[in-house]
């Protein structure tokens, strides 16, 4: 796991699948055009759409569709000529630990790695369904991908019933019994520092360029109570481990066991994994506005 953290912190560029719930709120939207934007770090093969259930979707299979669709209007966004393949994820979450969900998502992980003659990054950044079918159908990919997951809640934190991981708990505990190489970013105690609002959003963002103003815009609309009110901008952090490596404090740990109603318990016997405890908010809003802007 050394090495893996060497060569995250090398700043030598990867090669990256992006899975994300695109439609389930406003943070996917900067990560995917923050990915494109960093060619001297991310080299973007593929993105894949993953599921989602909450008040912009009826079902998972809904959720999965709609960030579909997202993908391509933040693609368009942000470079009209890119030709990124794009694919369907999950319709549903896995209902045991040994059944796939069968979807273009999980076959492009699996087609991808086992092809590649280099390690493959897997930054997912929602319900993690798609990535443990893949590990379902063909275990052998575990030696040969990175998984960069934002899931879960700080080690310190009460619990871990982040939106997430709880979506899919069968999911994440495939992702953290399988013995993968991971690099975990925790939502609430970590993640939650990276928050902003919309005047900081309008002073650097605003007039810059089309894509610039959808993203101010989306997230303006997030609230109806917009007075002294800031978002948290969770899923750049993921990118960010990536792009601004030193901006994130990492440590190598045990891997804990995720239990069934969403704690953590410790196992110091167990494999490790590469654990995000805390991050510089500034550096990485610096570094993500200027990709955005076209400023670097």
């Amino acid at each position: 796991m050394q090495n893996i953290l060497a060569q995250i912190k090398s700043g030598k560029p990867k090669k990256i699948i992006l899975d994300t719930d695109a439609y389930n709120e406003i943070d996917d939207q900067f990560t995917i055009a923050y990915a494109m934007r960093s060619p001297e770090s991310i080299e973007l093969l593929s993105i894949n759409a993953a599921p989602f259930l909450n008040s912009r979707s009826t079902d998972a299979g809904d959720g999965m569709e709609k960030s579909y669709r997202e993908i391509f209007n933040i693609m368009h966004l942000t470079d009209p000529t890119a030709n990124i393949p794009v694919y369907r994820g999950s319709t549903a979450f896995l209902s045991n630990k040994n059944t796939p969900i069968e979807s273009e998502a999980a076959d492009n992980i699996i087609n991808t790695v086992l092809a590649a003659e280099e390690p493959i990054y897997v930054i997912a950044i929602g319900a993690i369904t798609n990535v443990a079918s893949a590990i379902i159908k063909c275990p052998e990919i575990i030696s040969k991908m990175v998984v960069i997951w934002l899931g879960g809640h700080a080690l310190h934190w009460p619990h871990t019933r982040e939106f997430n991981l709880r979506q899919d708990v069968s999911a994440a505990q495939i992702i953290f019994d399988s013995k993968v190489p991971l690099a975990l970013i925790p939502c609430n105690g970590v993640c939650s520092f990276l928050s902003t609002s919309v005047p900081e959003l309008q002073y650097y963002l605003g007039g810059k360029n089309e894509l610039c103003d959808y993203l101010v815009n989306i997230v303006a609309a997030y609230t109806k109570n917009p007075y002294a009110w800031s978002k948290v901008i969770w899923d750049v952090s993921a990118v960010a481990l990536l792009t601004v490596p030193n901006a994130l404090d990492t440590v190598i740990l045990p891997t804990p066991i995720l239990t069934d109603d969403c704690y953590f318990a410790t196992d110091t016997a167990r494999h490790s994994f590469i654990y995000v405890r805390n991050l510089n908010r500034d550096a990485i809003f610096a570094h993500l506005f200027k990709k955005l802007a076209n400023e670097n």
